[in-house]
């Protein structure tokens, strides 16, 4: 399909409000070529916006208004996008909360003024970023000096309540004189006030602070308790924030590939919510805190320092989830990709979380480490199974790592998901055939020669490699167990099997094949070199394949 076919139906699609299949085939067009890259990014995430009003609908997680409005955001974004193809704009500057142009298409145009109108209007501009409170502060709000006009950023302060009695410290003082400080460095204007008239005896709930942020025009809110349960015990300090958006998830971000490995970011379903408690001292709440309102207000360099000084207790799922996720965003926004990396991993070492998962299997993959990004993804796609972009990137990893049936069946997948395939995942797709034949090959010819003459080692080798290659792991395994039977300390048939376990998934094989080899005279440091993974870091995936081999 050439161009301005595809734009014909692209519109045609938006037009009828079937906005999920024209976004399926604008980005299917806009990856076939790299000139398309960054219009590809663009249709990527108004495709996530899309699916993720889907997901609130499915779930309940917004209001019908705001679901109405983010199907409305993806359409408008396919309109950009479709017209900045159309005008051959390839390389945008704007984005899509600038003032939407004059329609050119009026058929277009009128259709999703229809939708538009049945939303109850649109919002031809966000507001700071996920959400910002509309309107003038009002009169009620309970505060000690009204937050600036001109402040992009506003944080409202409640006094802690304090069940410990007399003497008990005050932890808003506390943040208030630190966040003094810290808005002084922000790259944006922002503003803090602290609330007055607050009755110390009445409970204050998640959906009071939402309240009061809002009769404030407040972005963020923080309150929280100090308790004393008995007089030998010390106080203890529980710190409560939320942010004011319009969806109830901090936002983060899902690395995918484009052309040429570039990497892109989409924008992706999140479990983490926009409040939560924080239990650990004041100190080390204040960092992650001011690393969340760092981020918030784009001052990357200082969400990265705080958020890296912040220690998380190991078991508390929410804070590592920030730290982790944030961090990895900050420092891919900064093409700081070895530092996500590093983020990914350490928040993987406590949490398994999908989509961390499947970032760290995007970098594995821009870094070279096939074996290790097939794994990661491996884990994401137990939790997204048809995500397409998951699927080809594994794909690829696998052809890259010579496991040509796995490639194969990935990339088969994505090539039937897809209505209009890539030239590049059809060559791959040609590409992985045809050695697939000649593995097939070689492994009949391995198998004859092993039959004239059961001491030949070489064929034996040619067997365990094609058998490898071909997803037989079994066939892998016997192999290279019957070179040692001959020869036993033979190097390429030690890693012939280790290959082959952690194909399969074993780890407790490939640990056990290794001290094999050691007691042989084989260092793990003469095994590492030859294996396309480390020996020496200890896995911190799991292996979701259940094909396991045997001895």
């Amino acid at each position: 399909m050439d161009k301005a076919q595809l734009i014909s139906e692209v519109k045609e699609l938006l037009g009828n409000a079937e906005t999920e299949k024209a976004l399926g085939r604008l980005t299917d067009f806009l990856r076939s070529s790299p000139e398309y890259k960054e219009l590809y990014s663009l249709a990527l995430q108004a495709r996530a916006r899309f699916r993720k009003a889907q997901q609130d609908e499915i779930q309940g997680l917004a209001s019908s208004e705001q679901t109405k409005l983010s199907y409305n955001q993806a359409t408008r974004q396919s309109l950009q996008v479709v017209e900045w193809l159309e005008a051959g704009n390839l390389k945008p500057d704007a984005s899509f909360a600038e003032e939407a142009r004059p329609a050119r298409w009026p058929w277009v145009a009128g259709a999703v003024a229809l939708v538009l109108l049945l939303a109850g209007g649109w919002y031809f501009r966000d507001s700071f970023r996920q959400g910002r409170p509309e309107g003038p502060q009002t009169t009620d709000c309970p505060i000690d000096d009204p937050f600036r006009a001109t402040s992009r950023f506003n944080i409202l302060l409640r006094p802690f309540q304090s069940v410990a009695g007399e003497g008990s410290p005050k932890p808003h003082i506390t943040i208030a004189t630190r966040l003094q400080d810290f808005i002084k460095g922000l790259e944006i204007d922002c503003d803090f006030g602290t609330m007055t008239d607050v009755d110390p005896n009445s409970f204050f709930s998640d959906a009071d602070a939402e309240a009061a942020a809002n009769t404030c025009r407040a972005h963020l809110i923080i309150w929280g308790t100090v308790e004393k349960p008995s007089p030998t015990d010390s106080f203890t300090i529980q710190t409560r924030y939320k942010f004011v958006k319009q969806d109830s998830f901090v936002k983060v971000y899902k690395l995918e590939l484009a052309e040429g490995s570039e990497i892109v970011k989409v924008d992706a379903l999140s479990i983490i919510p926009t409040g939560t408690t924080l239990t650990q001292s004041i100190f080390e709440s204040i960092k992650l805190l001011f690393g969340l309102i760092a981020h918030e207000t784009g001052d990357r360099e200082k969400a990265i320092a705080m958020l890296e000084e912040y220690k998380p207790e190991p078991d508390d799922t929410t804070a590592n989830l920030i730290k982790g996720m944030l961090l990895g965003d900050e420092y891919i926004a900064r093409g700081q990709e070895d530092q996500a990396w590093e983020a990914y991993s350490q928040l993987l070492e406590t949490h398994d979380y999908p989509l961390a998962r499947n970032n760290r299997g995007v970098l594995n993959y821009k870094k070279g480490n096939f074996e290790e990004a097939a794994e990661d993804l491996s884990v994401f796609l137990e939790a997204k199974p048809d995500n397409a972009e998951a699927l080809e990137i594994r794909g690829s990893a696998y052809l890259n790592a010579e496991r040509l049936q796995n490639a194969r069946e990935d990339l088969q997948k994505v090539q039937e998901m897809r209505a209009a395939p890539s030239p590049e995942l059809n060559r791959k797709l040609k590409e992985v055939n045809t050695r697939i034949e000649q593995e097939e090959q070689a492994k009949a010819s391995a198998d004859a020669a092993v039959r004239a003459n059961p001491n030949n080692l070489a064929a034996w080798n040619q067997k365990a490699v094609s058998s490898l290659k071909l997803g037989n792991y079994q066939e892998a395994v016997r192999a290279g167990e019957a070179i040692l039977s001959r020869d036993r300390d033979n190097v390429d048939a030690f890693v012939q099997i280790i290959k082959a376990y952690r194909s399969a998934g074993d780890t407790a094989r490939v640990e056990k094949t290794i001290r094999r080899a050691e007691e042989a005279g084989i260092s793990r440091r003469q095994l590492d070199r030859l294996t396309p993974f480390s020996l020496f870091q200890t896995p911190t995936f799991r292996f979701p394949i259940k094909r396991k081999t045997e001895q």
